[in-house]
């Protein structure tokens, strides 16, 4: 999420909240209450104690000092609670209004309010509208209580000048002093945001908790007038709507659910949490726990839907769950164990609770994450010695300070959220690199992106005349550079004896790319697969959280959108640039049971635009775990004063073509070596990327892409005339999700 959402509810807006409480307490006729008479008797404290409805009245009349202090002497039973979910339809009998503004002590003294019901109808929808910096609510319980908004009666105009609706909670809109041991079992109603307990927290919650349920987003019909401007992003939270504040040890067990109001509003944000919805840069949440389930259309988290505050030692074991709706948008969908979407810190936290996605239409943005996305920036959220239940969030990319367990190893995190134990960074991938697969290691298999090389099975292979070793592993592994293979399963051609006659074996060879942590998913996802079955909502390509995607512009870029690192450490050179596309396929693989003679037709290509000034090609060829093919090749070309390392890699499918072109331009005295980036991240990326959607029509103009002259395979782009006309210096533009920039 951008930093859009932050900023603080302005003096305006509780100054507005306050004025219209007053203005319509009048206007439906406050009793004026005869303070010699009605006036409650007060303890040794100087509280006045409150044991009766007289005397609760007495309390919120419009009369009566904000700075009083009351104490509750017994259970408070405001009306008869039978139905009271209900009230929204058939009100009850006593109804009590909002105080406006307070200063005081309101000490709940362990006992309830129960079956509050507010005094204007659908009007304000919370005990009090403002809790000052000195005001304090402790030891309150609130039961069996109706808290709702509705556009009609609760619409405004903000400080911007844009249409807003009063949120609905249960003790206060704004909290600016201490609500501490409060606990509220109520249903919260907002026809835009909600809030179980607070509506906005400037000050502290502590020990609180909330039971029932808290609901957003219930306007489905309000026709926006016209020429409106309306806030863009609606919240929910269990304990709070949006925290600004503090908020320690506090529980909610209540049910979180955000619905989308009526389209008629553009309304691009919607957000909730089972803490809080929202959390400023100052928010802090710590050793808190959410239980309840938490289900949204657009962002959803255990702890927080969004925050740039940090998150600290908390734990969610309620269900988390997306349900897309259609819209006339495509929207974000991130469901995350404790944060969708991360702009601050989130520390020592845990989540045991599933995190699941219904996606019915396409979407942005990797959607499951079993702790936090960091959707700002890779330097602004970060996340750190955090853990979730792998079998509870399907997580498709691997993040730095997060690691998944299993339910048995869940009793190990005490040791890690006691503070004895702790992940530290350098505990996670920093490099990419090409290992042995051995799944007799324990690794996990998401580790790793997993390569066969060579013969699908070991052969027994009759020498000829005329063999020799690199030819040998020329025709079974693509290139000769690879006859080390056969020297360490035939350990008798280490003393060069090659003759004919001779039976050697040709191994298959098991490989894995480790995959980096810190990736996050780009592109687009997909909803049905080839069976026309709803598929799991994933995402078709892969990249370093700290790359853009974009575009670059330059001739021969047509049809090929660009990868290109953020900052200069974010790889090895800042001016790599990797251009990819995916798209439909109807040729199948063209490659398969031809790649020699592909390799040489390459080769010739090579030659028609760069002569003699290209050369080191290896060639590779592998295949993955789903019986695709993965055919790659790099080569170096030379440049004046420069010279360009470059790699290709591809996945022909029956329903997809996955392309990787990888330029990375050198020194011309800097040598060429298997380490570099380019070389290691194109097979990679190409490797990784899903293909499972079925793509129906191809989304480019095959005619309109650049070198198709002396080229043989007009499907895909000409990487050596991308070469040709590569320009380091040429303008990159990142998209722009609405999200945030990347």
């Amino acid at each position: 999420m951008e930093k859009r959402f932050s900023g603080k509810y302005t003096a305006q807006i509780v100054m507005v909240l306050c004025l219209v409480c007053v203005l319509l307490a009048a206007a439906y006729g406050y009793q004026e209450w005869d303070a010699d008479s009605m006036t409650p008797p007060q303890d040794a404290d100087g509280y006045y104690l409150l044991s009766t409805k007289e005397d609760f009245r007495w309390f919120i009349s419009r009369d009566r000092d904000p700075y009083t202090n009351v104490r509750l002497a017994n259970d408070l039973i405001l009306n008869d609670t039978k139905g009271w979910e209900n009230w929204a339809d058939a009100p009850p009998e006593n109804s009590y209004g909002a105080i406006p503004s307070y200063h005081g002590h309101f000490d709940g003294n362990g006992h309830a309010l129960e079956g509050y019901y507010t005094s204007y109808g659908k009007w304000l929808a919370f005990l009090f509208t403002v809790l000052e910096e000195d005001a304090r609510v402790t030891d309150l319980t609130i039961r069996n209580s109706l808290f709702q908004t509705t556009y009609e009666d609760c619409v405004y105009e903000d400080e911007n000048g844009k249409t807003d609706v009063v949120t609905a909670s249960a003790i206060c809109f704004a909290n600016y002093g201490v609500i501490e041991n409060c606990e509220v079992q109520a249903k919260i109603t907002g026809a835009w945001d909600a809030g179980g307990i607070a509506g906005i927290n400037h000050g502290q919650m502590t020990d609180c908790k909330f039971t029932g349920m808290v609901e957003a987003g219930t306007d489905q019909n309000t026709e926006a007038p016209e020429h409106i401007s309306a806030r863009n992003s609606l919240f929910a939270g269990g304990i709070c709507r949006s925290n600004q504040g503090i908020i320690r040890n506090c529980v909610n067990e209540g049910k979180v659910t955000i619905n989308a109001i009526s389209e008629t509003f553009y309304v691009r944000d919607f957000v909730a949490g089972g803490i809080s919805g929202r959390q400023s840069e100052e928010g802090r949440i710590e050793e808190s726990c959410n239980m309840g389930d938490v289900t949204g259309i657009g962002l959803a988290g255990g702890i927080v839907g969004a925050s740039w505050g940090s998150i600290y030692k908390c734990q969610n074991s309620g269900k988390v769950h997306i349900e897309q709706v259609e819209r006339d948008h495509v929207g974000t969908l991130i469901s995350a164990g404790v944060c969708a979407s991360n702009g601050g810190i989130v520390d020592t936290c845990v989540n045991t609770g599933a995190v699941t996605i219904n996606q019915k239409f396409l979407s942005y943005r990797s959607p499951v994450y079993g702790i936090a996305c960091n959707t700002v920036n890779p330097d602004k959220g970060l996340i750190e010695n955090s853990f979730y239940l792998e079998e509870k969030a399907m997580q498709v990319y691997p993040q730095r300070g997060v690691r998944k367990i299993k339910a048995a190893e869940v009793s190990d995190f005490s040791l890690y959220f006691s503070g004895e134990k702790r992940l530290e960074r350098t505990d996670f991938t920093d490099f990419l690199c090409l290992v042995p697969y051995d799944p007799e290691t324990g690794k996990d298999d998401s580790d790793y992106v997993h390569l066969g090389f060579g013969p699908p099975e070991d052969v027994m292979y009759e020498v000829s005349p005329g063999d020799n070793l690199w030819n040998i592993a020329k025709r079974y592994y693509g290139d000769g550079r690879y006859y080390g293979n056969l020297v360490w399963k035939n350990p008798v051609l280490e003393e060069g004896l090659l003759l004919p006659g001779m039976m050697i074996t040709i191994p298959h060879r098991d490989l894995a790319a480790v995959r980096r942590y810190d990736e996050e998913g780009f592109g687009f996802a997909y909803c049905r697969l080839p069976s026309g079955e709803n598929c799991p909502t994933r995402y078709v390509l892969s990249k370093p959280i700290n790359w853009y995607y974009g575009t670059m512009q330059f001739a021969a870029n047509a049809g090929l959108d660009t990868l290109w690192p953020k900052t200069p450490d974010a790889a090895e050179s800042e001016d790599i640039r990797i251009f990819y596309r995916v798209d439909a396929n109807p040729d199948g693989d063209f490659f398969e049971d031809c790649w020699p003679e592909v390799q040489e037709r390459i080769k010739k290509s090579a030659a028609a635009y760069w002569g003699n000034s290209v050369d080191t090609f290896e060639f590779d060829h592998y295949t993955l775990d789903n019986g695709e093919n993965l055919y790659c090749y790099s080569f170096v070309v030379y440049r004046k004063n420069e010279k360009l390392v470059c790699q290709t890699a591809y996945r022909l499918c029956e329903n997809m073509l996955v392309e990787f072109i990888g330029v990375q331009p050198l020194q011309l005295h800097e040598r060429i070596g298997q380490s570099h980036d380019v070389l290691l991240r194109v097979p990679y990326m190409a490797a990784f990327a899903d293909t499972n959607a079925k793509m129906e029509e191809t989304q480019f103009d095959l005619e309109t892409f650049y070198g198709r002259e002396n080229w043989d395979f007009p499907q895909i782009h000409n990487p050596f005339a991308i070469a040709l006309a590569y320009d380091k210096d040429a303008e990159c533009s990142p998209y722009m999700l609405f999200t945030g920039a990347q």
